[in-house]
């Protein structure tokens, strides 16, 4: 069972644009469930450059992993629609770190779908997880705005 807050930010501090593909589409003529998870990566790791915690390179692995994700698809997204995705860190354990994202319209009248996605923290030289460094801490409180990541 997920822990999905009943209601969601009506804004971030960070939005990400996606540009909806023809290939994204199933054969429905909407866009597949895969591809709104790859929107959803694609916003996440434009959060992580944003917020400081990764510079784009990939030497030695980055530092994280998939833990779980949870989606829950709202609206059907056709090839025409205009999408965005907000997406913002929601808590940060002692190794893990759990961000909500809503993929929406860029009004923000239309939501297709939310969601979050719980990282771990990750070693890839020892195969292993690892505390969430004081860094990222420190960078995505001050992106967020929120003390609360510090502790």
């Amino acid at each position: 069972m997920t822990s999905l807050m009943p209601a969601y930010p009506k804004e971030f501090n960070y939005y990400h644009p996606i540009q909806v593909r023809y290939a994204d589409l199933d054969t429905l003529q909407h866009v597949n469930n895969v591809a709104i998870l790859e929107y959803v990566e694609t916003a996440r790791t434009g959060y992580y450059r944003a917020s400081g915690i990764w510079d784009g390179t990939m030497s030695g692995g980055f530092g994280m992993v998939v833990a779980s994700v949870h989606i829950d698809y709202l609206v059907s997204i056709l090839f025409d629609d205009q999408v965005r995705v907000g997406i913002r860190a929601a808590h940060i354990g002692g190794k893990s770190l759990r961000f909500q994202f809503l993929v929406e319209s860029p009004d923000s009248q239309k939501a297709f779908a939310r969601g979050e996605v719980v990282m771990v923290a990750f070693d890839h030289t020892e195969n292993r997880s690892q505390r969430v460094p004081v860094e990222w801490r420190q960078k995505i409180a001050s992106f967020e705005h929120n003390e609360e990541f510090l502790a």
